[in-house]
């Protein structure tokens, strides 16, 4: 007596556990890239206008430092870390605008020594290296990565933000035009 073909066995159900895997693999693959990818400018919108976070600092150097004591004239915070490859591809940029407008640093998550050695060789762009060893400040400002560049007023205000590395085209076009505004 002859069996009915299963259906199970070489049929529809057999391949489709078979590329289950890959299948699943590829729409998680898809969620992470979509939820990862920044739409448009609402990451660097966010949080400006609103005055740079008050905490205490402390350098580098282990100096302490007030948020009021970098107050006075607009300047740049750039968020960077020494094991950032990201930071050190903005690096000659930061020095060249170190030139003409104020840097400070934002040494995020990142040893006080490998931070240090890192500008003594690739030279160092900035007025004042803040060491947010701990995250605290990042957290406060809202950084979701290094690097990252804010354009902070006199008054301590928030006025732009770029996520990734900063590149000449953005400053002339996102930053510059502020620093010109009355």
């Amino acid at each position: 007596m002859a069996s009915a073909p299963n259906r199970y066995q070489g049929g529809t159900v057999s391949r489709l556990i078979r590329w289950f895997p890959l299948l699943l693999g590829a729409a998680l693959f898809a969620l992470l890239w979509h939820a990862l990818t920044p739409v448009g400018d609402a990451r660097n919108d966010a949080g400006l206008g609103r005055p740079l976070p008050t905490l205490p600092l402390t350098t580098l150097e282990g100096r302490s430092l007030t948020t009021e004591a970098l107050l006075g004239h607009p300047f740049l915070l750039n968020v960077w870390a020494s094991w950032c490859a990201n930071c050190r591809a903005e690096h000659p940029l930061l020095l060249e605008l170190g030139e003409t407008v104020p840097v400070v640093g934002l040494n995020y998550r990142d040893k006080p020594a490998a931070a240090q050695a890192w500008l003594t060789s690739a030279g160092n762009p900035y007025r004042v290296v803040l060491d947010d060893g701990d995250g605290r400040l990042s957290l406060a400002l809202g950084v979701v990565g290094t690097p990252e560049t804010w354009l902070v007023g006199a008054d301590g205000r928030l006025l732009a933000r770029h996520t990734g590395i900063l590149t000449k085209a953005l400053w002339q076009t996102r930053f510059a035009p502020l620093l010109e505004a009355p």
